[in-house]
């Protein structure tokens, strides 16, 4: 199935893919040499340290320090490029991905099952969630919040039209930055968003503080770094230390000994008592480090992107914290939470915490970032979420020029489509049709044959509906359009754990709509085959007590059912009941569609002739 109506989006993903492949190349023979570089500089290090002790030279013990300096450089351009390569890779998965979408392949994106909610007011009955679904086909989010906020846009995407069109707005905009984009998604997807990282957030966020509210450990890292710095000055420079010595009236300490090192013990045993509470801080922060670093790269694309639509330009500006853009907060997060990392090193981590009380340092450097922006943090992975779900709309609009974008109207509830398709089906195959609802409220009584397209329909008008209130584009030659709140009753579920038959779960749906109505709420109603669980009888009077009570009410929507007798009613009131119909050919053997709508009552039915072609009934 192709649901692209041209290759044009094809080519061009297949155009990045050979362009990433290339660039990928160049990073991981980078990659080798820094590799080689680090295995160099390591040997050194510990030549350098080897040579110290057996020479007993303080002076050589400069060397190693200036090694490890250059080794941390060397670790940090090391992770910088794998990072690249890593980017590399998701950017040509995510056009593979886009290459096989166009083909109907949509295998790689979460179908949203999470989110299917039975008693929502249209999301079951319109396949917003699931295997082939609404959801799917427009998901292009990563994190858990931005999936959440692209199911809450499809479940409650509000009737302002003001919000709407500075969406819509938004999202045209986005169409045509196909390089930020897959930047941006890239950079979300390069993370394991699997292992649910909000709520170990969370959870750090509002931990208690241990360590920056104790002046003591403020006073042992100042104390303890003036004295290391004082020592080191002495050993390693005999001359300097005679002339400081001799000016104060002292003796000078003795150069050639190592002993005054023995002061380093004090600090190491100040951190191995703290040990175990680092180590525990640790272990929750290890598993984050990764994942700020990725909402600090994602807030960054948004800062240095321009933007000309004012919501995105909002957007934008919400992730300033004073004069600092958020991105910069992140990377001083990051930056600290690299200094962690260090531990692993245990030559380096020596070294650091002898001369600064390194792992007591950079626990209350977190703490004091926890407490200035941790509260900030919230609104801008909100930001991020909201960008994701815009993207995703924008990606939908650049993969499918079949679809246009629908004028949103102020005032009373109206619409009108011409030409609207499903956007699910292949447009080689899909069948379009036209319909209208004006301002005083108008129902399409829609009779049909089995498999003829009544359900479709009606799944089309609501799925197309949705998406214009999204700020998105819709499958129609145009759609024009007043924002309602929509409900269905399309299919009802029975709940033996509620003691709750078919037929009762249909009625609480339809009193659902009513006792909306009555309330003064303007509704988009969808209704397919009222009363499934009564006798026909029965079914034909409730099923016409209850078009007229939705007529008398107001309601503009589509009702199908198989009673053609009730095509009766719209005599009753002309031009706010419109009856329309799918027909069915019989040639030969063989049944025939067009799916398209006529107006009138069905005249055809398929069922004895299905019936008899499957041998179920004798012909």
């Amino acid at each position: 199935m192709n649901l692209g109506s041209d290759t044009g989006a094809a080519r061009e993903y297949q155009a990045r893919i050979i362009q990433f492949e290339s660039e990928r190349k160049d990073l991981e023979r980078a990659s080798n040499r820094i590799v080689a570089g680090r295995l160099v500089v390591f040997a050194l290090m510990g030549f350098g340290v080897y040579l110290s002790v057996k020479y007993k030279s303080t002076l050589l013990m400069i060397l190693p320090l200036l090694l490890v300096a250059v080794f941390l450089h060397l670790v940090r351009k090391a992770v910088g490029i794998r990072r690249k390569i890593q980017h590399i890779q998701e950017l040509i998965r995510i056009n593979q991905d886009e290459i096989r979408s166009l083909g109907g392949d949509y295998s790689a994106f979460d179908p949203g099952t999470d989110f299917i909610d039975y008693q929502h007011e249209y999301s079951f009955d319109l396949d917003i969630f699931g295997e082939h679904s609404l959801y799917r086909l427009l998901n292009r989010v990563a994190t858990p919040l931005g999936k959440e906020t692209l199911a809450n846009r499809l479940l409650y995407p509000g009737t302002n039209s003001t919000l709407i069109r500075s969406r819509q707005e938004a999202v045209r905009e986005l169409e045509n930055k196909l390089n930020w984009r897959q930047d941006f998604l890239a950079t979300a997807r390069e993370s394991d968003w699997k292992q649910q990282p909000e709520p170990h957030i969370k959870s750090w966020l509002n931990a208690p503080d241990r360590f920056s509210k104790n002046r003591f450990y403020r006073i042992a890292i100042l104390v303890n770094s003036i004295i290391s710095l004082i020592i080191l000055i002495i050993s390693l420079l005999p001359s300097l230390n005679s002339t400081v010595f001799s000016f104060l009236g002292l003796n000078a300490l003795p150069s050639s000994s190592l002993t005054y090192y023995l002061y380093f013990l004090i600090p190491i045993a100040l951190i191995i008592s703290r040990t175990r509470i680092i180590n525990r801080e640790q272990q929750k922060l290890d598993r984050l480090l990764e994942l700020f670093r990725k909402y600090g790269g994602l807030l960054h694309l948004i800062e240095q992107e321009s933007f000309e639509s004012p919501l995105l330009i909002k957007l934008k500006s919400s992730l300033e914290h004073g004069d600092i853009p958020a991105s910069k907060i992140l990377k001083k997060l990051t930056g600290i939470l690299w200094g962690l990392e260090v531990r692993g090193n245990l030559i380096v981590s020596f070294l650091l915490n002898a001369l600064f009380l390194w792992d007591i340092l950079v626990m209350i450097r977190l703490e004091k970032w926890r407490h200035s922006y941790g509260e900030a943090f919230g609104d801008w992975i909100r930001t991020i979420a909201e960008m994701e779900t815009l993207n995703s709309l924008a990606n939908l609009a650049y993969n499918r020029s079949d679809l246009t974008w629908p004028e949103i109207r102020d005032g009373v509830f109206s619409m009108e489509m011409e030409n609207g398709g499903h956007p699910l089906i292949d447009p080689a195959k899909r069948v379009d049709n036209s319909l209208s609802f004006e301002e005083g409220g108008r129902i399409y009584l829609i009779t049909g044959a089995n498999m003829a397209g009544k359900s479709t329909l009606l799944r089309m008008v609501g799925v197309n509906m949705i998406l214009a209130m999204t700020g998105g584009p819709v499958c129609a030659s145009r759609l024009a359009l007043v924002p309602v709140s929509i409900h269905t009753s399309v299919r009802t579920n029975d709940s033996l754990g509620d003691d709750e038959s078919y037929f009762y779960a249909e009625l609480k749906k339809l009193s659902r709509i009513i006792k909306r109505f009555e309330e003064g709420e303007k509704l988009f109603v969808i209704i397919d085959e009222m009363l499934k669980g009564t006798n026909s009888r029965d079914k034909h009077t409730g099923s016409a007590a209850l078009i007229h009570q939705l007529t008398a009410l107001g309601a503009s929507g589509l009702v199908a059912t198989h009673d053609v007798e009730l095509g009766e009613l719209a005599e009753q009131y002309p031009g706010r009941l419109l009856n329309g119909c799918f027909e069915v050919i019989t040639v030969g053997n063989l049944l025939k569609f067009d799916y398209l709508l006529y107006p009138g009552v069905s005249k055809n039915l398929n069922a004895t002739f299905l019936m008899k072609q499957m041998g179920i009934i004798r012909q």
